[in-house]
C-alpha cells in the first residue's frame, strides 16, 4: 500500500511540475517582447487597376476590393443610367439585411425608396448624388417599386458600398424570402426567410456631404479639416471625411499610430499624399497614394505620414474605423497606440 501511495504521489508531483512548466512557458510567450512586436504592413490597393468581378454584383460593373472573414465585402460599383422611359422596376422589391452596411457616392446619381414601415404605399424617395453618405443599420427597409410621379436615376453612378454581411436580402410580402441575389447557387447560412420576425425598422442615416455639411478644423491634428459622418462609439464604428491642403506638413512631434485590434479603411477621393509603409516598427519606404487607392490599416498596422510636405496638390479621403472585426458591435473604439 505504501509503495502504491508513493508511486501515486510521485506521478502527481510529475504532472504538477509539468503543468507549472507549461504555464510558465505560456506566460513567457505572452509577455515575450518578440510576441508583442508583431506588426502588420498596410494593404495598399489601387482600385483603378483592380480586376472586375467575374460575377458582377447588383447587375453593375463591380470590383470586390476587400473581403472579410465574416463574409462581408467592400465593393466599387458602376451603374448604368436609365435607357428608356418605361416605369422603373426594382428586381428585389422592399427588403432589409440582417447586418449593417454603408455607402459613399463618388459620382452620378442613384434613386431608391426608403420605407419606414412594411406595406407603405408611397415611401420617401431619395436621390443619392456625389458626396452622399449612407449609414444603414440592420433591418433598415429600402428598395421598392415605382410610384406615380416618381423620379429615376438620370446619370450613371459610381459608388463605394461596404456590406458587413454575406450579401443576402430578406424580402417582404407574401412571397418574401431570404436569398443572395448575386449568388444564386449559394443559400444564406443561417437561412431565415420569415421577415415578420423583425419588429423594429430603424431609419438609415443619409446626408449629402457636399450640400448639407461644411468642413471644420480637426481638433486632433492642426491644419487638417474634417466632416463627421457617423460616430457610433459604443458600436465601434466611426466615419469621417478628411482634407489636407497643398504642401501640408504634419505638426512637429506627430508620431505614427496603431490599434491593437480593429481596422481603419482610408479611401482616397482626391489628390495624393505620401504615407509610410513600415518595416516592423521602422519606416521602410514612402508610398504615394492617389485617387481611388484604398489603404487598409489592419490590427497592429502602423499609420504614419512621409517626411516633409506630404502632398503637393492637397488630398481628400474617406476614413472609416472599426473597433474590432469589420462589423458593428465590437466597440468602443479605443485611443490609438503611439509608436515612439
Amino acid at each position: 500500500m505504501n509503495d502504491m501511495y508513493r508511486e501515486q504521489q510521485s506521478m502527481r508531483a510529475y504532472y504538477l511540475s509539468t503543468a507549472m512548466a507549461v504555464g510558465l512557458l505560456a506566460t513567457m510567450l505572452i509577455a515575450s517582447p518578440a510576441s508583442a512586436q508583431q506588426w502588420t504592413p498596410l494593404d495598399i490597393i489601387d482600385v483603378n487597376t483592380h480586376p472586375l468581378d467575374e460575377n458582377p454584383r447588383f447587375g453593375a460593373r463591380s470590383k470586390s476590393v476587400l473581403y472579410t472573414p465574416t463574409g462581408g465585402s467592400l465593393i466599387y460599383a458602376e451603374f448604368s443610367p436609365s435607357w428608356n422611359m418605361n416605369q422603373h422596376y426594382d428586381r428585389i422589391g422592399p427588403h432589409y439585411h440582417h447586418w449593417n452596411e454603408w455607402a459613399y457616392f463618388l459620382r452620378g446619381d442613384f434613386v431608391i425608396h426608403e420605407p419606414v414601415t412594411p406595406g407603405q404605399v408611397n415611401p420617401p424617395v431619395y436621390r443619392f448624388t456625389e458626396g452622399t453618405w449612407l449609414d444603414r443599420p440592420a433591418y433598415s427597409l429600402h428598395g421598392g417599386y415605382w410610384e406615380t410621379g416618381g423620379i429615376r436615376s438620370q446619370n450613371p453612378v459610381i459608388m463605394l458600398l461596404f456590406e458587413e454581411g454575406d450579401g443576402s436580402v430578406v424580402t417582404l410580402g407574401e412571397q418574401g424570402d431570404h436569398f443572395k441575389p448575386d449568388f444564386p447557387d449559394s443559400r444564406p447560412q443561417p437561412y431565415l426567410p420569415d421577415w415578420r420576425v423583425a419588429t423594429d425598422f430603424p431609419r438609415a442615416w443619409i446626408v449629402n456631404t457636399a450640400h448639407e455639411m461644411e468642413w471644420e478644423q480637426d481638433p486632433t491634428m492642426p491644419g487638417r479639416m474634417v466632416k463627421w459622418l457617423s460616430d457610433n462609439r459604443s458600436g465601434g464604428f466611426r466615419a469621417q471625411l478628411v482634407k489636407i491642403p497643398p504642401g501640408w506638413t504634419p505638426p512637429a512631434g506627430t508620431l505614427p499610430t496603431y490599434y491593437d485590434k480593429g481596422h481603419v479603411l482610408r479611401y482616397m477621393l482626391f489628390g495624393s499624399m505620401n504615407v509610410w509603409q513600415f518595416d516592423g516598427r521602422q519606416p521602410g519606404e514612402v508610398v504615394e497614394v492617389g485617387e481611388n487607392v484604398l489603404v487598409h490599416q489592419r490590427a497592429r498596422g502602423i499609420w504614419g505620414y512621409g517626411e516633409g510636405p506630404i502632398t503637393q496638390h492637397g488630398a481628400v479621403w474617406l476614413e472609416v474605423t472599426y473597433a474590432g472585426e469589420l462589423e458593428h458591435g465590437h466597440g468602443p473604439i479605443p485611443e490609438p497606440g503611439v509608436v515612439e
